[in-house]
């Protein structure tokens, strides 16, 4: 568990908060007053500050800047817990250098959840209502603060943020709209070709890679759970498991659903590794937590798949205006309609002008698509010439220049 410094001048919630945070196993240390924090914060930097705005003498936001410029403590996430909950409240404190904001009053579900969150996705992360995730960039006032306490090298910057040119990530937010599928069969297709290929699957509630190709996964992503920074890829690449029959090598999830998630510098390192070692990657992103958020700024190209039900368009909708907060530059993402029933619940054209974007492809259904995940045989192996297979093979060859 973390350490924790909170930092308000109201002792009764000092009392509340560290209560709230120690039955879940974290250590506290409490401070009624802004200097007296930031002396006990750079004497012994905590794992994570949390801190309110409304302080007498030096305010929530000046400690923030002060934490953020003293070379000890620049790496220290951030969160604040105000009263305050104006907008401009909450971009003055990510502008100083907040990892989070988070109004009063709260809840000890609240409170825990984004304190998790936060200590997840780390200095570098801000994490947002609901939960998602933005990478910092460096132009930011924070980014900036943070450089000058502990820069980063040129190389490994640019080595951080710049996509991959041969990495595709497949993001399907609704269950059932094909997401998996598609990606499966694309690096079952990319493999055909004589490619070495390499799928990760970072589903956190057991995954659905192994049951479409039959394949079990004893080693898998789950090892690297609890790492904070980012590990040695000698230690990413024993975690594969070979598809015999097309010679993928698959990064599993872990069987059962997880409430740990793998923090944004051990997915980067992941993918970074993978990306070295094969042709192609392809990573199923099934739902949007720190993890995903880690990987979209690293994938080349963002596939986002829709089914064609309202939920599902509504979903893809709210979510390709997230993706460029999150680091994904328009040009880099595509949207793809995964017909999963006989009969469309919504016209084409209709997706289309409520999405306001085009889509790059349509994959057709097909009704043997259901035997084929019971042979555990994608469609592009089993039926290399029917509708599915050809609607895979011309979305991937939209990426062979790529």
């Amino acid at each position: 568990m973390a350490r924790i410094l909170v930092i308000d001048d109201d002792l009764n919630l000092l009392q509340m908060v560290r209560l709230m945070l120690e039955r879940v196993g974290h250590e506290v240390e409490t401070s009624h007053k802004g200097i007296e924090g930031i002396e006990r914060a750079t004497r012994n930097p905590p794992d994570l500050a949390i801190i309110d705005i409304m302080m007498p003498g030096l305010n929530g936001y000046d400690v923030v800047r002060r934490l953020r410029e003293h070379p000890v403590t620049a790496r220290v996430p951030i969160l604040i817990l105000t009263a305050r909950s104006q907008l401009m409240d909450k971009q003055t404190a990510l502008d100083a250098g907040a990892n989070a904001f988070l109004s009063k009053p709260v809840s000890a579900q609240q409170l825990i959840e984004r304190v998790e969150a936060v200590l997840q996705a780390g200095v570098d992360y801000r994490v947002h209502t609901g939960l998602l995730t933005e990478p910092i960039r460096p132009a930011d006032a924070a980014g900036r603060a943070a450089e000058r306490a502990h820069p980063p090298a040129e190389a490994d910057l640019i080595g951080a943020i710049a996509p991959r040119k041969n990495v595709i990530a497949v993001v399907s937010l609704r269950g059932g709209a094909g997401g998996t599928t598609l990606a499966v069969n694309l690096a079952m297709w990319e493999a055909q070709r004589g490619r070495r290929v390499s799928l990760i699957d970072l589903s956190p509630v057991g995954g659905h890679i192994p049951l479409h190709l039959h394949l079990a996964t004893p080693q898998h992503w789950g090892a690297l759970l609890g790492m904070r920074s980012a590990p040695d890829p000698a230690a990413v690449l024993p975690l594969l498991t070979v598809h015999p029959q097309s010679q993928v090598t698959v990064l599993g999830a872990p069987p059962a659903p997880t409430v740990d998630r793998l923090s944004p510098p051990v997915v980067q390192a992941i993918v970074r590794a993978l990306a070295t070692h094969s042709a192609r990657v392809v990573i199923d992103l099934p739902v949007l937590d720190a993890a995903s958020a880690a990987a979209l700024p690293l994938a080349g190209t963002v596939i986002v798949v829709l089914s064609d039900d309202a939920c599902s368009v509504q979903t893809v909708q709210r979510l390709l205006g997230v993706l460029p907060a999150l680091g994904v530059a328009r040009e880099r993402i595509g949207v793809v309609l995964c017909h999963v029933r006989p009969t469309a619940e919504i016209p084409v054209e209709t997706i289309r002008k409520t999405l306001k974007q085009p889509l790059i492809a349509e994959i057709p259904y097909q009704v043997e698509q259901i035997a084929a995940i019971r042979r555990g045989v994608p469609l592009v192996i089993a039926e290399p010439n029917g509708a599915y297979a050809q609607a895979v093979s011309h979305l991937a060859q939209l990426f062979e220049q790529v």
